[in-house]
């Protein structure tokens, strides 16, 4: 019993760790969408994806990126925030994907 216990708790930090939306910086009612892009690419055979988003210097501060993966079974593409974000007029996302899958995902930059 002890081991099935320790077994679900081990693959529910596995799983949870497998979940590719990602939040970095808040929201707020008075934030303005300053960009939305969709990337999605095709599966390459025994290759993976790796794409930058890049948001250029623009004239709002940003308070929020927002990544959604528009797989409904979490086998999209890792996001990670490699430069500037919320604090910043500038960002960069990284989405890598996994081996022999394909990239579906939503990058929202909202700022005031």
């Amino acid at each position: 019993m002890r081991i099935l216990l320790v077994l679900s708790i081990v693959l529910a930090v596995i799983l949870g760790c497998h979940a590719y939306s990602a939040t970095w910086g808040r929201r707020n009612s008075n934030d303005y969408l300053l960009s939305r892009t969709l990337e999605a690419r095709n599966p390459i055979k025994n290759n993976y994806w790796n794409v930058n988003v890049n948001y250029p210097n623009g004239y709002y501060n940003i308070s929020a990126v927002i990544v959604y993966d528009n797989f409904k079974n979490n086998s999209g593409a890792n996001p990670s925030l490699y430069s500037g974000g919320p604090g910043y007029r500038f960002c960069t996302v990284n989405l890598r994907g996994q081996v022999n899958r394909g990239i579906n995902s939503t990058v929202e930059i909202w700022g005031r």
